[in-house]
């Protein structure tokens, strides 16, 4: 009798060590989880990358980024932590523009990219977009932003409180434009810095 008992005490303690060595476990499993998730790891890193998109054998836009991280999951997206510039190209594969982004995502389920910090695009009439967060929407064509738009033509500085464009840039509409500053000469806007 006096074995069994003692053998009954003995499970009960470790099984009380079990409990509270599990309880004491439970934050570093957690980290552990969120550090491994395949949300927050990447599946692939490329460094120094160069890509080139086509639809139909004619390049759309080449891509150049000095790291570029996929990550996998439900929800696929890939970041370019360390900026992003992207070359577009017309059917006949002349130049049709630039963006330039110290920073980009793009979440490939809705083929939607965000671009942040000095974000810049310059179109093929040379006029200049410069922002600080900008959307491309790919299945709908378009691009927009909330923040404030700073717009550059031949002629004219235009400020704003957003925009909604086409994807290339030509067809803009600003939102609650707050001022416009008319150029005679592309040095104007020198002189009105100073």
């Amino acid at each position: 009798m006096y074995w069994r008992k003692g053998n009954y005490l003995f499970l009960l303690l470790v099984f009380m060590s079990a409990i509270v060595g599990l309880s004491s476990c439970e934050n570093n499993l957690s980290t552990i989880t969120l550090i491994t998730s395949p949300d927050k790891t990447p599946e692939a890193v490329e460094d120094n990358a160069s890509i080139f998109y086509t639809d139909s054998a004619r390049t759309k836009f080449h891509l150049t980024a000095n790291r570029i991280e996929n990550y996998g999951g439900p929800d696929r997206y890939v970041v370019f932590p360390k900026g992003i510039h992207i070359d577009f190209y017309d059917d006949s594969a002349n130049t049709n523009g630039h963006l330039d982004a110290d920073y980009a995502i793009r979440h490939e389920n809705s083929k939607l990219m965000e671009a942040d910090n000095n974000v810049s695009v310059l179109n093929r009439k040379g006029e200049k977009l410069n922002t600080e967060q900008l959307f491309w929407d790919a299945g709908k064509h378009k691009i927009y932003t909330n923040k404030f738009v700073r717009i550059k033509t031949e002629k004219q500085i235009i400020y704003g409180d957003g925009l909604t464009s086409n994807e290339d840039f030509t067809q803009y509409k600003i939102t609650n434009i707050r001022g416009t500053i008319q150029l005679d000469t592309p040095d104007d806007e020198d002189k009105n810095k100073k």
